[in-house]
């Protein structure tokens, strides 16, 4: 991977959690849904490795969460030439409340870079 790769993963964790925070959703998605192919040509798994790692160490808006990190990589996977897009979900817990969950569909996969049972129970909202 090229130093100019690594730069982008940590530009992407830096910006795509911003735009999250200061952003509506659908501002945010839209301007996910227009980022052009242009990246190093890179493993999706690499790219979930390093996102994860950076992710993981952050705090406040950069720490982990799942829409961060499925928004993260729709911006990189992208970027690398895959059609990603993030999906939303949620589902009633056995107590009634309301759980949402953000997970990564790609090339025609869903989930992507996560066990297909982990969204088994969620009712896709959107797929922006």
């Amino acid at each position: 991977m090229r130093l100019r790769t690594k730069l982008e993963i940590v530009t992407a964790c830096v910006a795509v959690p911003c735009a999250l925070e200061l952003f509506s959703a659908n501002r945010s998605f839209a301007w996910l849904a227009r980022v052009r192919a242009g990246g190093e040509r890179v493993a999706p798994s690499l790219l979930a490795y390093h996102v994860d790692r950076i992710l993981h160490r952050g705090r406040g808006i950069w720490r982990h969460s799942c829409l961060r990190r499925a928004s993260v990589l729709t911006y990189l996977l992208r970027r690398s030439g895959h059609d990603a897009r993030v999906v939303i979900g949620v589902r009633r817990d056995g107590a009634g409340t309301l759980e949402a969950h953000a997970w990564l569909a790609c090339d025609g996969t869903e989930p992507f870079l996560e066990p297909a049972d982990s969204i088994a129970t969620f009712q896709p909202l959107s797929r922006a």
